[in-house]
């Protein structure tokens, strides 16, 4: 018990370091970035570093494997330099035996970066969008996906329109039982119009049966009369494209894990494909995993280090090994979101295969 407490404090001792090497990097290499981008808009340094800390998160999520490796192998190096390892495996610990406090710690860790650091990163995108848009920096979203149906906005300097409709097809180049408000400058509602479809085509909108109101501001209130009924057609001009439309939708990073489940019933209820927020939930949940085969493979190579005395090009191995497992990831995702293969094989079969690879690693290590 108390060698397994001792490798704990070592391996989270290491995690510590790792974590705080790759914060730091991220706040100088994105910080950087964002002063110098801030300030060729005519916007303070300040603005800058304050939005590389509100994007902070974001990346520390995305790197969190490249933190548990480097620990791993920092750990394991510090132990195997010291003979530490040595003296635990000749008191009859094998390397498994080892392994299974890190193994735990790294497990609730994933279980955490999923649960609470997920939340923190949709919660992070969320402002730091909200920032730029106040700034000026980024458009508004043109889309939203509620309860009662889709949202389209599309604004000029003159006027703006508002598109709600119940439904859409996959690629959102056709809506369903819609309803358009057309506004003026000042935010006055001028025309009302109602579609039983519409189709997007390059330029417009073909609207099929249609009715028309105009809105009328009156002392008594607001006023809509009724100007054209039975249209069979009618276009209505916009700038919106297909790819705008499917560009606008939130990325999954933007949800939090938890709302994601209701997410992808409303958007398969609205006729858009919901594959990649799935894919995207279905990764989160085997981030444990992903994160237990990094964890290993720095483990397997850095427990080497004695009997080779190649620590340069033991933690060359493991660094390029985690950096194909990481790309392997990548692939099965894209494949994934592409339904060329099935998502659960995409989401979960990197991590699992990851940890064969290097459970097998260390078994033959073991046999010598």
């Amino acid at each position: 018990m108390t060698l397994t407490n001792y490798i704990a404090t070592k391996y989270l001792e290491s995690l510590l370091w790792a974590f705080l090497s790759v914060f730091f990097l991220i706040l100088l290499v994105d910080g950087s970035e964002q002063m110098t981008y801030m300030a060729s808009k005519g916007i303070g340094a300040l603005t800058g570093l304050k939005s590389a800390i509100i994007r902070s998160p974001i990346f520390l999520l995305e790197t969190l494997p490249l933190i548990v490796m480097l620990g791993s192998i920092i750990c394991f190096l510090k132990l195997t330099r010291h003979s530490e390892l040595i003296v635990a495996r000749a008191a009859g610990r094998s390397a498994v035996r080892i392994l299974v406090a890190p193994v735990l710690i790294t497990f609730l860790l994933g279980t955490l970066g999923t649960t609470i650091g997920n939340p923190i990163v949709a919660t992070s995108i969320k402002y730091s969008e909200q920032s730029l848009e106040q700034l000026g920096l980024r458009p508004k979203s043109l889309l939203s996906v509620s309860a009662d149906g889709i949202w389209l906005r599309e604004a000029s300097s003159s006027s703006q329109t508002v598109v709600h409709a119940n439904r859409t097809n996959l690629d959102g180049t056709m809506l369903f039982n819609l309803t358009i408000y057309q506004f003026d400058g000042e935010d006055t509602l001028q025309r009302r119009i109602y579609s039983e479809k519409a189709l997007l085509k390059n330029g417009y909108w073909q609207l099929i049966a249609v009715k028309i109101w105009s809105i009328n501001s009156q002392e008594n209130g607001i006023k809509e009369e009724l100007i054209l009924e039975g249209l069979k057609e009618y276009k209505l001009n916009t700038e919106l494209t297909k790819s705008q439309i499917l560009d606008s939708f939130a990325d999954p990073k933007a949800i939090s894990f938890w709302r994601m489940t209701n997410f992808i019933g409303k958007l398969e209820l609205s006729g858009f494909s919901a594959v990649r927020h799935k894919v995207f939930y279905h990764s989160e949940i085997a981030r444990p995993f992903f994160l237990i085969a990094m964890m290993l493979i720095g483990a397997g190579f850095a427990m080497q280090q004695a009997r080779f005395g190649q620590t340069g090009i033991l933690i060359l191995t493991a660094v390029l090994s985690g950096f194909v497992l990481f790309s392997i990831k990548g692939v099965a995702i894209a494949l994934g979101e592409a339904e060329e293969i099935p998502m659960i094989l995409a989401a979960y079969s990197p991590p699992i295969a990851g940890i064969f690879f290097t459970t097998g690693l260390l078994l033959h290590l073991e046999d010598g």
